[in-house]
């Protein structure tokens, strides 16, 4: 599963770095690739479940990121 998201702006190298690394640990992570304004978050749909989401949750909220890319978590996650 891929989630587009826009990246928060503007911001410094060493908070990329940060962000990236938060990033990796969510548990689902699979990968990520720089879209200059946005950022394509691969996840593992084998791993994808509620701790996950609950990481990206925090995470979104943290980087002051729209929560609305995450929607299509929670259908997943209820439709199991």
């Amino acid at each position: 599963m891929k989630i587009l998201f826009t990246k928060p702006s503007p911001l410094a190298t060493e908070k990329t770095t940060l962000l990236m690394t938060e990033l990796t640990e969510v548990l689902s992570y699979k990968g990520v690739e720089d879209m200059t304004t946005h950022l394509l978050l691969e996840l593992d749909n084998e791993v994808v479940d509620i701790v996950s989401i609950q990481q990206l949750f925090a995470f979104f909220e943290r980087w002051n990121i729209d929560k609305s890319p995450l929607e299509s978590l929670l259908q997943l996650v209820d439709g199991q």
